[in-house]
């Protein structure tokens, strides 16, 4: 019986890396290659081991994780708006402004504002002593101005259960009567883009606030107001952050020496620690709205009329491209 041979050769699927050689395709997993060269020609068979520079590369294809805070002015991403949020700095001018309303009553009824100082006990302590100091080159302190208030960020962490995927985006329709998408500009015609924002990246910011006064009475009135704005949790606003962002009181501690000695000035200081559930905004969505739909009913068997039809379908559609590249 005569044998017969059959050449595989020319049936093999092309590689769907131009520069690496013709042959068997190359396994699944693999590093990634961006470009061509010895180093990269055969994968995971070549020795790396003298080679220190250029064996990794960052891989973020997805342009809601790029990072960016700012657009690129080149070759701009049509479908995302990249912009810096200032979240965190907002929190922290919210977390001040929400104690600038504090007060202390003296016995006639009067009222006196207690100032708040952004910074650490330390730049307090200066803020309270800078005004105080006699002219005379002494450095002595004719008298401490009481009560104070201080408060600044000392945490930062992400929080796990309060992640949203990126994928669900919202298009603010809560802010319109009929349920359209709320964020939209007009390009070429009236409403014809439309944004969207993803949930952000979920932290948390812990804040410490302090506060100091001589007598016990003006600490109770400022406990009093303080407590009081949580029940068991308070809000502020942030520019950047469109939802709810609370604030959750976790502890309070004093340092209240019941008999201090003759010679002491007993100053009264309790301290607050707050954490503020906030989030860091994540690039904005930018779309092409449908406007209007064409719907074309064929019933031909006329190869010709059928191919009319699919030609102002293409029509349109390539119109849509331009006007969204526009």
């Amino acid at each position: 019986m005569a044998s017969k041979i059959i050449n595989i050769g020319n049936n093999i699927p092309k590689s769907l890396v131009e520069c690496s050689d013709k042959g068997l395709p190359e396994p699944i997993q693999r590093p990634p290659q961006t470009e061509c060269g010895p180093e990269t020609k055969n994968g995971w068979l070549d020795d790396v081991s003298n080679v220190k520079i250029g064996l990794g590369v960052g891989q973020q294809g997805d342009p809601m994780q790029t990072g960016q805070i700012l657009n690129e002015t080149d070759e701009p991403d049509r479908t995302h708006v990249y912009r810096y949020s200032k979240a965190v700095r907002a929190c922290d001018e919210a977390m001040q402004d929400m104690f600038r309303n504090v007060v202390v009553i003296d016995e006639d009824g009067k009222a006196y504002p207690v100032p708040i100082v952004w910074g650490t006990q330390e730049k307090a302590v200066a803020a309270i002593t800078f005004d105080n100091v006699r002219k005379d080159n002494s450095l002595v302190v004719d008298r401490i101005r009481l009560p104070i208030m201080a408060i600044f960020n000392n945490s930062l962490s992400f929080n796990q259960d309060r992640y949203v995927y990126h994928k669900a985006v919202d298009y603010l329709r809560r802010y319109r009567s009929d349920s359209k998408p709320g964020f939209t500009v007009k390009e070429k015609y009236e409403r014809d883009t439309i944004f969207g924002m993803a949930r952000g990246i979920p932290i948390d910011i812990g804040y410490t606030l302090y506060l100091w006064t001589l007598y016990l009475e003006d600490m109770n009135q400022l406990v009093e107001q303080v407590v009081t704005k949580f029940s068991p949790i308070a809000y502020i606003q942030a520019r950047g952050i469109p939802w709810e962002t609370g604030v959750k009181l976790e502890s309070i501690a004093n340092n209240i020496d019941l008999e201090p000695g003759d010679q002491a000035i007993r100053v009264i200081k309790y301290e607050f620690n707050f954490t503020v559930e906030a989030y860091i905004p994540q690039p904005i969505v930018r779309q092409k709205a449908v406007l209007n739909t064409k719907v074309d009913f064929v019933n031909d068997i006329d190869e010709k009329n059928i191919d009319d039809i699919l030609t102002r379908m293409e029509e349109s559609v390539e119109e849509l491209k331009g006007s969204f590249n526009d």
